[in-house]
């Protein structure tokens, strides 16, 4: 999974976490996203200085990713807005508690990251060789 995608996925996650969205707007969502995310990094810059923290952002992400696509997955087969919903606020709780149960990271440290990865091609160019590496692709 090519890392670019992974962060776009993160970020649209960090997203879920704060805010429901319906299934068609998803793509919509990301797309905003990333012209949007085209600002200053914040903390999420120096967290990501320490590779420690990148790699519990990346084995994170990962978790959140999959966690996403099942999601997205049931999304696809329901029509009614009222289950979709239920699906969103399942995948809201889902992803959180993915978060929270990752090694070495916390939830506010995973979306400021993800951010500052989206807002800067420098930070998410590092973030993607660190994920190379330890992850041999």
């Amino acid at each position: 999974m090519a890392l670019n995608r992974l962060l776009a996925s993160t970020i649209l996650a960090a997203g879920l976490v704060a805010t429901p969205f319906l299934a068609d707007q998803a793509t919509a969502q990301d797309e905003m996203m990333q012209d949007d995310m085209m600002m200053d990094p914040g903390p999420g810059a120096e967290l990501a200085e320490d590779d420690a923290m990148v790699d519990a952002f990346i084995t994170a992400a990962l978790a959140v990713a999959e966690t996403r696509e099942s999601y997205l997955a049931q999304l696809e087969n329901v029509t009614d807005e009222d289950e979709q919903m239920a699906i969103v606020q399942e995948a809201d709780a889902a992803i959180l508690e993915v978060v929270e149960q990752s090694p070495d990271i916390t939830v506010d440290e995973y979306i400021a990251i993800g951010e500052a990865a989206a807002a800067d091609p420098e930070l998410a160019a590092r973030i993607d060789a660190r994920f190379n590496e330890a992850h041999g692709g």
